[in-house]
């Protein structure tokens, strides 16, 4: 059994990768916000989320944690001796849920404190943002939280409304790496030495759209437009997708790479760079309530094309599932950067931008409800996002479903990455895509970006 103080292990490849970027000032958060609608009779007040939070905090160790010694050079995860809730939870007037995004995206967290690695806001109606360093969970493990702690929530009254809550001294889920072979084929090897250290014009990158340049600037100034869709479209969206089959994921991927091509000059860039993490959590058999970082992904060369593609989506979804058994050496060509994290992302800094897009999709929020105790909470309207606005992906599309079958998209872009009137553009026009291939015709007239 652990002890508050005890080391418990050193962070993994995946996991330094992240604490690398953080402690460079590149990135600062990933949340997840859900709406919650306390029964009658009760309200989402202090002592109720302290009471709740503190059976989440003793169910998952990695609540209970922080950073040890430095975090570039040999970071570990060491136990807390005690959370104190009033020190990272709040509680916002905020009713604007694309401000209260952005504003969290803004905020790093301390390495030097004794902090844990999370923090938690309450907004005005109900919603409640957990707001996570990426080192401690990839974007499933927001849904994890919400699960834990809507549960926690059902579970009613408990300890008075304590703010000091004893850490959990089980273990951490394991690193990637300990339950998946990560070994990169010679071929692979190959390839990923050739696109760090050649020029990027003798690479496939040079002639494919990745929005700006990394500014030599570093600053965390983003910007987020959440885009909806209701149950009823979702379901026929999904309806649709069967039946062209393909997914919302490639769905969304190649209708939004259409969007790009038709703002920008197909005279310049013949192709995109997009990029899709996947899950390994059906590779490391890891539950999807286990808060972890066990994720990979799948880099994308699609052809500038105004026009979308049916045939285009369902490639894509067909290549995503046979991309996943071998998206783990992903991960593991980090281990020939020797530690060197540092560097590399450095290195970035002034030159092309390694994509244009990110589409991440974590899936649906689903949750088993027992009505057995009488009135129970209920869970709306969920939002994900994620920062990473100044080496990233010039355009991030986060997308989540919650529990009444709807879909969010957190747009979002840096204040380098692309244009606000490109950006606007693009989301415009991807709104107005997704409707008309509802009604079945392409292609559409963009709004014109810059």
């Amino acid at each position: 059994m652990g002890q508050p103080g005890d080391v418990i292990r050193p962070a993994g490849l995946l996991e330094r990768y992240h604490i690398s970027r953080f402690s460079l000032g590149l990135d600062s958060c990933v949340l997840m916000t859900a709406q919650y609608k306390a029964p009658e009779g009760q309200t989402l007040d202090r002592d109720t989320i302290y009471n709740a939070l503190r059976r989440v905090i003793e169910r998952h160790a990695v609540l209970g944690v922080r950073l040890a010694r430095d975090p570039t050079l040999d970071p570990t995860f060491e136990r807390l001796q005690k959370v104190d809730l009033s020190e990272i939870v709040e509680f916002s007037d905020e009713t604007n849920l694309e401000g209260a995004i952005q504003a969290q995206l803004l905020r790093k967290f301390d390495f030097t404190s004794h902090l844990p690695l999370w923090r938690v806001v309450i907004l005005a109606d109900g919603t409640i943002c957990f707001a996570f360093h990426h080192g401690i969970g990839d974007g499933k493990s927001g849904l994890a939280f919400h699960r834990a702690l809507f549960a926690s929530l059902q579970e009613g009254k408990g300890h008075g409304g304590d703010a000091i809550v004893t850490p959990s001294d089980g273990p951490l889920v394991p690193a990637i790496e300990t339950l998946v072979d990560l070994s990169p084929s010679w071929r692979k090897i190959g390839v990923e030495i050739f696109r760090l250290f050649a020029p990027v014009s003798w690479t496939r990158d040079a002639a494919s759209w990745t929005g700006n340049l990394v500014s030599t600037t570093i600053t965390l100034q983003n910007h987020v437009r959440l885009i909806n869709f209701t149950p009823a479209i979702v379901s026929d969206l999904l309806v649709l997708c069967r039946s062209k089959k393909t997914t919302i994921t490639s769905l969304i991927h190649c209708l939004a790479n259409s969007v790009i091509s038709g703002l920008i000059s197909d005279e310049q860039y013949k192709t995109l760079t997009s990029v899709i993490p996947i899950s390994l959590r059906d590779l490391s058999r890891t539950s999807n309530n286990a808060i972890c970082n066990h994720v990979s992904t799948f880099r994308a060369y699609p052809k500038v094309n105004p026009t979308f593609s049916w045939e285009d989506a369902a490639q894509t979804a067909s290549d995503l599932r046979s991309h996943v058994k071998k998206s783990p050496e992903e991960i593991g060509m980090l281990k020939f950067l020797f530690g060197k994290y540092d560097a590399y992302f450095q290195g970035k800094l002034g030159r092309k931008r390694p994509a244009g897009l990110e589409v991440s999709n974590v899936g649906r929020f689903d949750v088993q409800i027992d009505s057995s105790n009488g009135q129970m909470w209920s869970i709306g309207r969920m939002a994900f996002a994620q920062c990473d606005v100044v080496v990233g992906a010039a355009l991030k599309m986060n997308v989540v479903g919650d529990a009444l079958g709807g879909i969010t998209i957190s747009l979002i872009w840096g204040a380098n990455s692309v244009s606000d009137a490109f950006a606007n553009a693009f989301a415009a026009n991807f709104e107005n895509g997704i409707g008309i291939l509802m009604k079945e015709t392409m292609p559409y007239t963009p709004v014109s970006g810059s």
